[in-house]
């Protein structure tokens, strides 16, 4: 297990894997950490600022605003209507809890969860739910937002130009990296070549 400020492998989970988890979690009824899931993935977000996130600032909104604690950038994010209406859902399921806490928020102390109880939690989901990835942290949904983008726009240049930006990285080549592009992948692109 990592300890704390130690760096942690992670892989995306292929969207399927992901759909495989949210459905897990929500048949277990364990809304809270579905909540998770659905949010560290659709805002493309850190952990560090995922569980920095209010009620107050996601509930019926289109989008919102959030200092990323790693970069001190700020960056707006918007949510369509499908996110808005699951958020929604969940927060009433959840019980309407007050708008000005902290979503994940520990029931002792009111502050944020931590990162090693999210990382324990989500290696408990690996094995419980049977999902196909060797490295699955929570760092996790942020890489599987990349790929879900760079995946659903054909592996176009542009959507790595876009991942670029989304995910404020230094360089494509890092955006490459970062979302797990395969020498297979590389390759396949050389087979397909035919005279």
């Amino acid at each position: 297990m990592a300890k704390k400020h130690q760096l942690t492998t992670s892989d995306h989970l292929p969207y399927d894997e992901f759909v495989k988890l949210l459905d897990g979690l929500r048949k277990d009824e364990n809304y809270i950490f579905e909540l998770f899931a659905r949010l560290a993935f659709c805002t493309a977000c850190r952990i560090s600022d995922v569980l920095s996130i209010k009620w107050c600032d996601i509930l019926k909104k289109s989008a919102f605003s959030i200092t990323e604690k790693k970069t001190g950038k700020t960056r707006r994010i918007t949510f369509n209507k499908s996110v808005q209406q699951k958020i929604s859902e969940l927060y009433r399921i959840l019980g309407s809890p007050n708008k000005e806490q902290y979503i994940f928020a520990s029931k002792r102390t009111g502050k944020p969860i931590s990162v090693q109880y999210v990382n324990k939690q989500l290696k408990r989901f690996k094995f419980r739910y049977g999902l196909h990835i060797n490295n699955f942290s929570s760092h996790t949904f942020r890489k599987t937002f990349g790929r879900y983008v760079y995946d659903t726009n054909g592996h176009s240049a542009d959507s790595l130009i876009l991942l670029n930006r989304i995910l404020n990285h230094s360089s494509i080549q890092v955006t490459k990296t970062y979302i797990g592009i395969t020498q297979e992948e590389i390759n396949s692109v050389f087979d397909s070549i035919a005279f």
